[in-house]
């Protein structure tokens, strides 16, 4: 077995001096990691990828208001994996699922990850699963014959990948990745966030995240949040989700606990953790807050993306106070797509447009902006819609209203053209600390902010 990747997280966390970088006290916030009657027997037993492993096979065997799981999955089916790529640890949490899966003899398995899983993410499990037989998973050897794990990055535009489900209230089409849709049993994997907690959201995060595309627009920006979870629920049991993995983070950003049940199981434990919030570090009227709040993203590569600079920023200004400086430290190496460049650096530069960053005359790619005519657009497509564009328009209003900082490993013109400040040492980040009479300090913030974000318009009704 492969030795553990060192971790990536905020060096200055564990700096003895870091309480001299501000003027003031400064204090820290951990993800709140998943408590109830399992607690005993749902945390790995070391910091090893083989305890990982074996955590995420025991939680599948014992799932809470479930039966044993080799009862449910018959020799042969077919079962998908809905799979959050922020869930830490995510490649050994799936080695694990996968053993058991070997145990039960089921056929095909389609690995489906959020669009918004970052190519260093999407091509590291493709290389580990990809056309390899459970057996053959420690080994990486590929087998012979029919491929049996399939690894694959949702794409929201492509009509060919998607299979009709519902219509919704108002009779438009949902369409849903074609592989959940197609697959016997379906098991979502996700990483637990605090604030799904607060908001009671659909926990098995299907819906919209795995939507075409114009589906997840609607329900991103004019749908109303009410509306929104009514069609998540509804969604999720048309698809006939049982059972959910749910793996909460700990401050390194490594796997605190897993836990494995039904969605109203898994509902009922985050009520606790919410309830668990509110006494101790939660959203309510005792929420700390400082002039300077550091968002940290610990963990590896994975977590190591945009979306989740953007989820940081905005679990920090949850605890900023005037003239804010909100400083997000990451590993980043990822340069922002064309999308995210548009959103950010338009806004920037004409604050006053309407249709900020909508230019719907391109058409979005990782590697560049294609010229694209709405009016000659294949029948395959749906609407031009990236998955993680609220999240670029949730930062791009933060950069207008606060000082908002990134340390990454990004060139410097990179960051500044779309209007972020830059923190390259831990040196600057104390000198701009002792600017402020306190600091606060959120590791794993990337799990301290919604699975999905929605714009201003998408707001409960009455």
């Amino acid at each position: 077995m492969s030795s553990p990747e060192p971790k990536i997280s905020l060096p200055v966390v564990a700096a003895e001096d870091y309480r001299h970088a501000v003027a003031g006290e400064p204090w820290e916030l951990c993800p709140i990691a998943i408590t109830g009657p399992i607690q005993h027997r749902s945390s790995p037993r070391d910091d090893s990828f083989e305890a990982t492993r074996r955590l995420a096979e025991i939680s599948l065997q014992t799932p809470l208001d479930y039966p044993a799981i080799g009862d449910a999955i018959l020799a042969g089916d077919h079962v998908a994996l809905a799979v959050d790529p922020n869930v830490p640890r995510v490649a050994e949490v799936i080695a694990g699922v996968l053993d058991l899966l070997k145990s039960c003899e089921a056929g095909r398995v389609s690995i489906v990850l959020w669009a918004e899983a970052s190519d260093t993410c999407y091509q590291s499990l493709t290389q580990r699963f990809q056309n390899v037989a459970p057996e053959d998973i420690e080994s990486g050897s590929a087998p012979g014959g029919d491929a049996l794990i399939s690894v694959m990055r949702h794409c929201p535009r492509d009509r060919r990948e998607m299979r009709y489900v519902a219509a919704d209230a108002d009779a438009e089409a949902i369409y849903l990745a074609r592989d959940l849709v197609d697959a016997d049993f379906t098991i979502p994997i996700v990483a637990a966030r605090a604030r799904d907690a607060a908001d009671r959201a659909d926990k098995a995060a299907v819906f919209p995240i795995f939507a075409d595309a114009s589906t997840m627009q609607r329900y991103q920006t004019t749908v109303s949040i009410a509306d929104s979870e009514r069609m998540a629920e509804e969604v999720s049991w048309l698809l006939g989700v049982q059972l959910l993995m749910m793996v909460s983070s700990d401050a390194a950003g490594s796997v605190a606990r897993i836990l494995t049940g039904t969605p109203e199981a898994i509902r009922a434990e985050l009520d606790t953790l919410h309830a668990d919030e509110q006494d101790g570090s939660g959203r309510n009227e005792t929420c700390p807050q400082a002039e300077m709040v550091v968002a940290a993203l610990d963990g590896d590569a994975n977590v190591q993306t945009w979306s989740n600079v953007a989820r940081a920023a905005v679990a920090a200004s949850g605890h900023t106070e005037g003239d804010a400086a909100i400083v997000v430290w990451s590993q980043l190496r990822e340069r922002p797509s064309p999308m995210w460049q548009q959103e950010l650096s338009d806004r920037r530069n004409d604050a006053d447009s309407d249709g900020i960053g909508c230019d719907d005359s391109h058409e979005e790619t990782r590697d560049g902006i294609i010229e694209h005519d709405s009016s000659s657009a294949s029948a395959n497509d749906f609407a031009d819609w990236s998955t993680d564009r609220a999240w670029a328009r949730k930062l791009g209003q933060l950069i207008e209203s606060n000082r908002v900082f990134l340390h990454s490993e990004l060139e410097d013109s990179d960051v500044e053209s779309l209007g972020l400040g830059i923190i390259n040492s831990v040196d600057e980040l104390h000198r701009l600390g002792q600017t402020c009479q306190a600091a606060g300090m959120l590791r794993a913030a990337q799990f301290q902010a919604s699975s999905i974000a929605r714009s201003e318009a998408a707001t409960e009704e009455g």
